[in-house]
Parts: structure tokens; C-alpha cells; sequence
């Protein structure tokens, strides 16, 4: 299988302080004239089907007006496009997949083909069963190595052509628009469970794992911190992107606030017929004074590479239910990140026909990575100990186009922002060899990843 190459991502850059730069005014200008152009073609565009307008923008027009607002923003380490949403054309909910199917056959592109229109998407965390949840962005801005593109999007419905227009004027503008909010400190922090409860948890599911009722159990901690003032939203991502340019770094609307993250865990890409999946699981403090008897340590020590193989061969085993072929590596390689390094094994496979990126990612989420194994004992272990994730912690986040292919991210350092306060997870795999008070500094570790972000040194 050929190397996955993981370069890091173009620079993601913060809000302007005040206004809309001049770059969007012309930009706007030269979209109401190619949407006059088209009006003939969204008049005559039959009601309810799905329309979008792609413009391919030459040269670096945005140079001074990088997206500081919008809804959504996605940025790969490798190859993929940079992704920023503004407005919600159309949410998909109950039989989300479905209805997507049946959108993306009747939909009207107009402008460059070569520009495909996307959703992006969410599945809940590895501890709830549920559908997964589309969202449609009214104005997409991506960046790829063809150059800046804009796609438009809305529903055909009763309404005008020029309303559609002047929606999606709006959602450009909102692209642009700084978010509110800037840089505040930690007040407060609150942890549960609390040390002495966590490491009596590990204990007890390390005796359920010796007694056979599970194999691997991932158990987690939230930490609530109120900060001083209401988050920038850009500026934590911006921050995010700048520390962890080996990860997928992500901004989404959730429940009422935004989720970031810095995810270094690709659940599925799906290209054509070929999908790649990573299985990360065996973690370590990264030692800047002797880093490599600490690569040495971790890929030599017997507890990490069971934990690690029992998430390989999760994912080859549901890989084999979607793929006619499945490859990887005998020997996990290993991901250095800010803090910890991780052992890591991408596995490739062809696809059979018919099955696009949802249904892989439904195959695949959770791994027993973020849940344990086997599914159901862990699921039910972690409902007897009261830990309800919320934040999408565990979930899965990504953006598919209408030929089904994207790519999808569980979430894992990840803050749930709500003006003035943010949750934060982090969870280590327990298995037989764990020890708890090992286990309680990888917790202690990962969340100061996403305190670092929220409260950096000055």
C-alpha cells in the first residue's frame, strides 16, 4: 500500500477587527452579475429540486479577506480541499440518507462543473445510536489545489429567483463577517468524575476485563471551564490549525454553540472506489529531551500494541463487510502530536459498488478507540458508570459531495464553546495491563491540549 503523506495544512488566519474587507464587496459584485446571468436557468429549475451556483475564482482574490465568520470550517493535513460554510440551504434529520439520495439525483449545477456542491455531516458520540444529521451550507468557500472556489446553494421553491440571489449575497457576506467574541482566560475549571472516582472506575473495569465480561473499555472525563470572556470562535481554530498541523482541525455549529477540534483520528476518506482508514489507538507522553526512547518505549511495550490491535483488527473486520480488498502494514507506524505520539496503522480498501462514504462511516463509528470492544459490553459499562458525552465528544464529524465520496474525523480534542464557557473530554483505553494512575495523567494530558488553546501563555 502506498505511503499517506501528511503535510501540513494552508494557513488557517484570524478575524479582522472590524468591517468587511474590499476583496468581498468585488466578490459580491461579480456574484450578482453571474446570477443575473443565470436567472433564465433558476426560473425554469422545477420546484424542490436542489440548485447551486459554482464560480471558480481565479488567482488569490481573498488574500485580504480570509474567511474570519461563517458556520463551519474544515481543514485536512493532506490533500483535501479547505472547507468554510456560511447558512444552511437544506438540513437533512430523519432519514437523512435517504432523502440525500434522493436530492443529489434531481439537482440542477450550474456554473463549473468541476466544482462539486457538499453536505457536511455528523454522527453522535460513540456512547448514543442514532442517524446521522446533513447539513446542506447555503455558500461554500473551498481552497484545493485547483485554486478558490464558490459554490451557491439553495431549494427550488415558490419563491423569486432574486430572493435566492440576495440569500445567497447574504451567506457570502456572513463568510467574511468577524465573529464575536476574543481572547479570554480560564476562571474556573470543574472535572468529573474527580481523581479518586475516575481511578476507582479504571480499577473496577480492569477486574471486568480479567474476568472476561469485556475485552477494552475507553472511560473519559469532562472538564467544564468558564472563561472571562465569550470565545472567538476563528482565533481558537486559527490557534488549533497553527499547533496541530498533523490533524483534522474542524468548527461546527452544535447544539446551541460550536464545536472545535484538532482531531488527529481520520475514521474514513472514500475516493472513488478506494477508502483509507486509520486506527490510532496506544498513546504516550512525546519526550522533547530523549523522543526517540520514548518512540522505542511505546511501539516496544506489549500493553499499548494489544490495545492498538484490538482497534486494527475492528477495522479490518468491518472493512471487510464494505471492501473486496483490504491492506495495511504488519507494524503500526507511529503520529507525533504537540504532547502525545500514538501508534498508528492506515488500512486501504477497494470498495464494493454502491456503497458511498455514510455507509462507511456508519459501518465503522465507533471503533473500539473512543468506545472499547465488544461494542455492546462497552456501551453498557459506560451507561452503568453515568458517563453521558456530550459536545459531540466521540462523535464523528465530515463532508461528503453528491458521488459520495469525503471524509470523516471522529471528534477528539475537541471544546464545545457556548459564549463565555467551554466542555472539554478526554478518555484513555483501558485494558487488563492498564495501570489507573497512568491512565489518569494521559486524561490530565489530553485536556491540557485544549486548555493550552482556549488560555494560551502569553
Amino acid at each position: 500500500m502506498p505511503a499517506v503523506v501528511r503535510p501540513g495544512p494552508p494557513p488557517v488566519r484570524g478575524s479582522r477587527a472590524h468591517g468587511l474587507p474590499a476583496g468581498v464587496d468585488a466578490l459580491c459584485r461579480r456574484l450578482h452579475a453571474e446570477a443575473a446571468a443565470a436567472l433564465p436557468q433558476l426560473s425554469t429549475t422545477a420546484p424542490d429540486c436542489l440548485v447551486s451556483l459554482a464560480l471558480r475564482l481565479p488567482g488569490t482574490p481573498l488574500e485580504e479577506g480570509f474567511p474570519a465568520g461563517g458556520d463551519t470550517r474544515w481543514q485536512g493535513p493532506g490533500g483535501e480541499p479547505a472547507l468554510y460554510g456560511s447558512g444552511v440551504a437544506v438540513r437533512y434529520t430523519e432519514n437523512a440518507v435517504v432523502h440525500w439520495g434522493q436530492d443529489c439525483r434531481r439537482w440542477v449545477c450550474l456554473g463549473d462543473p468541476a466544482l462539486a456542491p457538499l453536505a457536511f455531516f455528523t454522527l453522535p458520540p460513540a456512547t448514543e445510536s442514532a442517524q446521522p444529521t446533513l447539513r446542506l451550507p447555503r455558500a461554500l468557500l473551498r481552497h484545493d489545489h485547483h485554486g478558490w472556489g464558490l459554490v451557491l446553494t439553495s431549494r427550488r421553491g415558490t419563491q423569486p429567483p432574486q430572493q435566492i440571489v440576495a440569500q445567497w449575497l447574504d451567506a457570502v457576506r456572513h463568510l467574511f463577517t468577524p465573529s464575536p467574541g476574543g481572547h479570554g482566560h480560564v476562571v474556573t475549571r470543574h472535572t468529573t468524575p474527580d481523581a479518586d472516582t475516575w481511578l476507582a472506575r479504571v480499577t473496577a473495569a480492569r477486574a471486568a476485563i480479567r474476568a472476561g465480561r469485556l475485552t477494552k473499555v475507553v472511560l473519559a472525563r469532562r472538564l467544564r471551564a468558564q472563561l472571562s470572556h465569550p470565545v472567538d470562535v476563528a482565533g481558537v481554530t486559527a490557534r488549533l490549525a497553527s499547533m496541530y498541523p498533523a490533524c483534522h482541525v474542524l468548527s461546527l455549529p452544535h447544539d446551541g454553540g460550536r464545536v472545535v477540534a484538532a482531531t488527529p483520528e481520520l475514521l474514513a476518506t472514500k475516493q472513488g472506489d478506494s477508502l483509507i482508514c486509520h486506527a490510532l489507538a496506544g498513546t504516550t507522553r512525546r519526550q522533547t529531551d530523549a523522543p526517540q526512547a520514548a518512540r522505542t518505549a511505546l511501539l516496544a511495550s506489549p500493553k499499548e500494541r494489544h490495545e492498538h490491535a484490538l482497534v486494527v483488527d475492528a477495522i479490518k473486520e468491518r472493512m471487510a463487510r464494505l471492501c473486496s480488498a483490504v491492506e495495511y502494514a504488519a507494524q503500526p507506524s507511529l503520529l507525533s502530536l504537540r504532547f502525545v505520539q500514538h501508534l498508528w496503522t492506515p488500512l486501504q480498501g477497494t470498495l464494493r459498488a454502491g456503497i458511498g462514504l455514510l455507509d462507511a462511516a456508519r459501518t465503522l463509528h465507533p471503533t473500539p478507540a473512543v468506545l472499547g470492544t465488544p461494542d455492546a459490553a462497552a456501551r453498557d459499562w459506560l451507561r452503568a458508570c453515568g458517563e453521558h458525552r456530550d459536545g459531540l465528544y466521540t462523535g464523528v464529524a465530515g463532508w461528503l459531495d453528491r458521488n459520495g465520496d469525503g471524509a470523516a474525523v471522529v471528534v477528539l480534542r475537541s471544546a464545545w464553546l457556548q459564549a463565555d464557557s467551554a466542555v472539554l473530554w478526554a478518555g484513555a483505553g483501558i485494558v487488563a495491563a492498564s495501570d489507573p494512575a497512568a491512565e489518569l495523567a494521559e486524561t490530565e494530558l489530553k485536556l491540557q491540549t485544549m486548555l493550552e488553546v482556549l488560555d494560551p501563555a502569553p
